[in-house]
């Protein structure tokens, strides 16, 4: 008879998927379905759009070995989301088994919905086996803004990414075409986590995108990189057909948040010719 497996040898797995509607002056949530450890709350409205803030809580903090997390989200025509999380993730250490830590997010953005997915940092550990996995799915009047950092060891407790594997994907597409694909690997210890045409040192590592293609935005963008651009920050636009892409690496996550907070802040207004509104829950 075969064995059963159990959570500590499998891993947990956890779900959620969200569905938002334009319901009068408000974006709603219409449909909130989870599995296992990984849910949302109330949706909150501190913008004066209507626009919906929705933190995504996983109550363990982190995922440990054979852990896989689900999020899918399907924003609708004219409704507007933000998709945060209260706390940056973790992905811990791997088991003997060397069972693989995976988490694959996926938005769905219907013509003249507006898509954020803007997360806390992930934090890899030391000796982890983690796959992460971001798919954005638009149509040709969509419109997105999102981004992905991620941090290497732990460096500020001598916690260095010595070995493990990090395995990233990062796919745009529009009508079912890809504007955008990505695929990136991070082998612990490697040259390219040192050499000058990899990291360079860094532990921190980012890629930020927009749906926007204007000559004004990104010269805006180009500023920006050249005001917050230092000894402590590495970061560069690129202009592709549709999208506006920002990407930066850094010694700690702190540099790259704070310049794409405030690239988000500039693009926000670009996008909607109005001041944006932080999460709350990104100054507690």
């Amino acid at each position: 008879m075969n064995a059963i497996a159990t959570p500590a040898q499998a891993g947990w797995s956890a779900s959620l998927a969200l569905e938002f509607e334009q319901k009068g002056a408000k974006t709603a949530l219409v449909r909130n379905r989870h599995e296992g450890p990984l849910r949302v709350q109330r949706p909150f409205y501190p913008e004066a759009n209507g626009q919906a803030h929705v933190y995504i809580l996983h109550p363990p903090g982190g995922i440990v070995a054979g852990d896989s997390l689900v999020i899918s989200s399907t924003i609708g025509s004219d409704a507007h989301a933000l998709l945060t999380t209260p706390s940056a993730g973790r992905v811990y250490c791997s088991n003997r088994q060397r069972l693989l830590q995976t988490q694959q997010v996926t938005m769905t953005v219907a013509d003249g919905g507006f898509g954020e997915w803007l997360p806390q940092e992930n934090i890899v550990f030391n000796d982890a086996l983690a796959v992460n996995r971001t798919h954005i799915h638009l149509q040709p009047e969509s419109r997105f803004i999102g981004w992905e950092i991620t941090c290497l060891g732990r460096p500020a407790s001598s916690e260095l990414f010595e070995s493990g594997d990090l395995q990233q994907d990062l796919v745009v597409t529009m009508s079912g075409q890809p504007l955008l694909l990505e695929k990136s690997r991070f082998a612990g210890g490697s040259a390219l986590m040192h050499k000058r045409w990899g990291l360079n040192g860094s532990h921190a590592l980012a890629t930020m995108i927009c749906t926007l293609e204007d000559s004004a935005a990104e010269a805006s963008m180009r500023q920006l990189c050249e005001q917050h651009r230092g000894p402590h920050l590495t970061i560069e636009v690129t202009q592709l057909p549709k999208l506006l892409i920002l990407r930066a690496h850094a010694m700690q996550a702190e540099p790259i948040k704070n310049a794409f907070f405030a690239a988000w802040r500039k693009l926000r207004f670009i996008m909607q010719n109005c001041e944006a509104i932080a999460p709350r829950i990104w100054f507690t």
